[in-house]
């Protein structure tokens, strides 16, 4: 039996933590969350998943400044992220931004580019871990 794909959402907003949760879990996924960036920074480092799905704007510590953390520290920076945001894809704050989430969605996408995505960032990753 193959070993569970653990995820972490982290979201301010309740109701897409819930929203996210239950997509994934449905999805066969394990999921755990953290509601603000400070706290989903503390759990990647503690628990190490297999990926992350964080919004881009949350209060004090934003996905933009999650994903330079998680990606300069050693322990935490071959976890594949995907940010999801409400703005345009193609607006400065995500053209420029270093570095840069392993994949953007939008909050207004289906459901299945979301899933997508994240079998796309599992399966790579686990590709890149079997040839190493």
């Amino acid at each position: 039996m193959p070993t569970p794909v653990r995820v972490l959402i982290v979201d301010d907003s309740a109701v897409a933590l819930s929203f996210l949760q239950v997509v994934l879990r449905g999805a066969n996924y394990e999921v755990e969350t953290a509601s603000t960036g400070e706290h989903g920074l503390e759990k990647a480092r503690r628990d190490q998943p297999n990926l992350i799905v964080t919004d881009s704007l949350m209060p004090n510590m934003d996905g933009f400044e999650l994903i330079r953390q998680l990606k300069t520290h050693p322990e935490t920076a071959q976890i594949p992220i995907i940010m999801i945001t409400s703005g345009d894809l193609d607006a400065p704050e995500y053209a420029n931004c270093e570095p840069r989430p392993d994949a953007l969605v939008t909050k207004s996408a289906a459901v299945d580019e979301l899933l997508e995505a994240v079998s796309r960032l599992v399966r790579n990753r686990r590709i890149a871990a079997e040839s190493v």
